[in-house]
Formats: C-alpha cells, structure tokens, sequence
C-alpha cells in the first residue's frame, strides 16, 4: 500500500497491519525560507516514512505581514539539524481595541503568504500523491492571539464589535490561504486552535467569536479528504471542536484529562494521538518506549488511530529519538 492507500483505509474504518505514526516538529532556521523549508520536509520524510507529510511553517507565519516585530533564533545548527529556538514576537502590530478596525484582507502572491504558498507547492509537487500532504493552518483566533498578546481576551470582551471587524479580515484572509492549498493539490489541513480551550475562553465566548469563523475556513477545505483538527491546550473544548467537519481529531491526550480511549467514546474519527513528547519520547528508555506505545494502541482497538504527539515534537528532542520510537514500534 502507498501512505495515501494507508490513510485512505484508516479513514475508511480498517485496520491497519502495521501501525502508523508521524512525529512532527518545527524546523528553525529553514522554515524562514520556502526553498529551504520544502529541503528540510523532504528530507525529514526521506529518512522516517511517515505516512503523511505535515508541512509545518513556523509559528508566526499568518501573522508577519500585518507588521508584528519577531526576532529570529540565532541559527546554532549544522545541516540537516535544526536549531534550538523559533521567533518570537517582541512588538505586537495590535495594542490597542481600535487597531482591530484598521486590518487589511492580505494579498496571496506577496510576502508570507507567497512564502507559506510556495513551500506547500513545493512538497505537493514532489510527492504527487503517493504521500498524503496536510497543510498547518491557524484558526482566526489564534492568529488574532499571535498577533496582540495576552491583550487580546481584554480587547475582545471589552470591544466585541471591533474585535469582530478584526477576526472577519483574518478569517477572511485564512479562507483565501487554503483555497490556494486546495487548488495546488494539498490533501488537507492541520486546523490548530489554541483558544478553545477552557481554561482562556468560555463555551459561550467561543461560539461567538472562535466557531462561526472556524466553520468558514473549513467550508473552504471542505475539497480536500484529510482535514485534521488540532484542539491545542490544556483543557480543549473536545465536545465542540470534535463536532466540525474534518476526519481527524487530534490533542494533548496523554497531557489532558480526555484519553484517547475517552476520544474513540466521543467521536467515531480518526484519532491521532498517543505520544507523550515532552518527556517519554525525549527520555524513556526501549522497553518504556514501547511499553508507553502499545498502551495507546490498545485504547484504540478499532485500530483507527495514527500515533502522534499532542503538539509538535519539542526542538530539545533529537530526532535520533524519533527513530527510536519507530524501532520500538516495530518491536510491538
């Protein structure tokens, strides 16, 4: 079977003979350049197989061009590792409620957004199918939230009508990214919504200002057959995101109190999941590896699951480890 016919049957209902994994990460410095990143995904799924490809931008993409200032980490590596930090941003372009109204629709074929199109054609072009590609793309809010800081739960809540003008031009700017994706041949999108989530909004918060713009951007992906939803955070709002309409569910199982078991209870999708990054797969030693792998393929008997961390793979690990997990895989 191609990784396309493995996904394809994961998402079909049947099992699989061997399990399926993908331990995704950032790339710092190579995601800064399109040419570079689409080296870097290549050779990252030369060397590990996975059964898609996820082509992981850094983090500050969507929101670069409306003006944020990010400082870049000093490049300490040597190729094809990658460096030990990502940008972060050190003057927000939004600071104040009214900055929300003054947001223009970003133009595709400029800047980042040509940038983050260029690398995805990039990757599309060269697995042509055989190898699923899923593309990360930020909800409205949580680009909103990269690009104001901790203001902008206070900006929201205390300018909802402005707030609203600002989430429209970003969604709106979202909905026309993956109509690129969709049209250059993208398989699907990794949908990371890092506000749905209670322990930032309420239920009620996020089915005005997270959930009618989400469902915009989906509808938009609604052509491509692997959409997954990434529920990032600590205490995701499972019941309402696990209701959109993608194929795959994916969070912080084995860091929040939804396992996956609880997951296959809730939700008849494809489930990914199952792999403690931050300290199992950085330190365990074979016998734990394998031990904490087959404890998550067994929350899953239907078999319908793609082990996967709860969120990227931190830089700390080195990819070594990744190979790692992959012989204890084998070894179930």
């Amino acid at each position: 079977m191609t990784k396309t016919e493995r996904i394809k049957a994961l998402l079909e209902g049947r099992k699989l003979d061997t399990p399926s994994m993908n331990l995704w990460k950032h790339f710092p410095p190579y995601d800064e350049d399109p040419k570079e990143l689409v080296k870097k995904i290549i050779q990252f799924q030369d060397r590990f197989q996975w059964d898609f490809v996820k082509v992981t931008y850094q983090g500050l993409f969507s929101i670069q061009d409306w003006g944020s200032t990010i400082k870049w980490p000093v490049r300490d590596n040597v190729w094809p590792e990658t460096c030990s930090s990502v940008g972060v941003v050190t003057d927000c372009s939004i600071k104040h409620d009214e900055d929300w109204t003054k947001l223009n629709v970003l133009p595709m074929d400029q800047g980042s957004m040509a940038a983050t199109i260029e690398a995805a054609k990039g990757v599309v072009d060269h697995y042509k199918g055989e190898v699923p590609v899923v593309i990360t793309i930020f909800n409205p809010l949580t680009t909103a939230a990269k690009m104001s800081g901790d203001k902008m739960l206070v900006h929201m809540r205390r300018s909802p009508e402005a707030f609203h003008k600002g989430l429209e031009i970003i969604c709106q700017t979202t909905i026309n990214l993956v109509k690129e994706m969709s049209k250059l041949g993208a398989d699907g999108i990794f949908f990371a919504s890092q506000l749905g989530t209670y322990d930032k909004m309420s239920v009620a918060e996020y089915e005005e200002f997270g959930r009618p713009y989400d469902l915009r951007v989906l509808e938009a992906a609604q052509d491509m057959w692997f959409n997954i939803m990434h529920m990032h955070g600590n205490a995701p709002m499972f019941e309402l995101l696990s209701q959109y309409p993608v194929q795959a569910l994916n969070w912080h199982d084995q860091l929040v109190d939804i396992s996956l078991a609880d997951g296959r209870r809730m939700s008849d999708k494809l489930l990914i999941g199952g792999v403690e990054e931050l300290k199992v797969l950085a330190e365990a030693d074979d016998e734990q590896l394998k031990a904490h792998l087959k404890s998550s393929l067994e929350q899953v008997p239907d078999g319908r699951l793609i082990l996967a961390p709860g969120c990227c793979v931190p830089l700390y690990v080195p990819e070594d480890r990744l190979a790692r997990a992959q012989e204890a895989l084998a070894g179930i």
